[in-house]
């Protein structure tokens, strides 16, 4: 992606809702493309760019649904649209602080920890009468059926001749593939939940004053899925807060989350793999063996 058009589309952006130049102007590159920050005085937009084709239209659409579901902040959506190539999407700015820069101080922690697992849960009761939510936009009441269609794709992409993943990466992950029915056994009688699906706290904001959650950013393939693919994600930023920890004593989870865990990480990797190119050996080999000292 070429950073100074994508710049200039921004900035013309901005002028073309407010009929002048910003006076701030930041582009900061992220996993999935790049983001602009641009302000003058008190009007303030992010325009966001995806290099994975069809990202920005998912994000509306989620940004949609979980405006409508939760009770924090999440961005409001001004426009959406593609300039020179580029798909981009026109944002709010919120007010607030990424939430992996909160204090180390016992009550913000317990603040903003307290707040944001009320949130989630609060998110995850929201669930659809016709079960999981499939890609094409229809449902499925079977938790396995369900699975396969997010990640059959995923599954092919890996295993093909053309994925970076190696010989013994691919065996591990047919042995995956194979076990899924029975790995996903233990909630297959579960209901669907609403889910962000990525909602490690480097996409949330806090309130510098109360520290209680200030925003909900960046969703990823939201929907009606599983509230696991949710909390897999709590361990990922931040452990020292044990955000996933007062999660799961609010909430019981069936027994084998352990195992169910570090499975649909290995999943959303592969997953990310398939979006953007993404590949690391060694992180995946390690993670494959956290999820076999548990399952043995």
């Amino acid at each position: 992606m070429n950073k100074p058009q994508l710049k200039a589309i921004a900035e013309n952006a901005f002028f073309s809702m407010f009929r002048r130049k910003a006076d701030v102007c930041d582009i900061q590159e992220t996993f999935y493309g790049w983001v602009v920050f641009l302000a003058s005085g008190k009007s303030k937009i992010v325009v966001k760019f995806s290099r994975e084709v069809g990202r920005i239209g998912k994000e509306v659409a989620s940004l949609v649904q979980l405006r409508k579901i939760v009770s924090c902040p999440v961005p409001e959506i001004y426009l959406f649209g593609r300039e020179d190539g580029y798909d981009y999407i026109v944002l709010d700015w919120l007010d607030g602080v990424s939430a992996h820069q909160l204090p180390e101080d016992s009550k913000a922690v317990m603040t903003f920890r307290e707040d944001y697992t009320d949130i989630l849960l609060a998110l995850h009761e929201h669930q659809h009468p016709q079960g999981f939510e499939l890609s094409n936009g229809q449902f499925s009441q079977n938790l396995s059926s369900a699975f396969d269609d997010w990640m059959g794709s995923v599954y092919q992409y890996l295993m093909s001749a053309g994925s970076p993943f190696s010989t013994k990466l691919k065996e591990k992950f047919a042995e995956l593939w194979e076990s899924r029915t029975k790995v996903l056994a233990p909630i297959a009688h579960e209901s669907s939940s609403f889910v962000h699906d990525d909602c490690h706290i480097a996409n949330v904001l806090f309130d510098p004053v109360t520290f209680k959650v200030a925003g909900l950013l960046d969703p990823c393939d939201s929907g009606f899925k599983h509230r696991e693919l949710d909390v897999i994600h709590l361990f990922d930023v931040r452990s020292d807060l044990h955000i996933a920890e007062r999660y799961l004593e609010k909430s019981h989870l069936d027994d084998g989350f352990e195992a169910r865990r570090h499975f649909f990480s290995l999943w959303d990797d592969a997953k990310h793999s398939r979006n953007m190119g993404w590949y690391n050996e060694q992180w995946l080999t390690n993670k494959f063996s956290l999820y076999e000292s548990v399952i043995q």
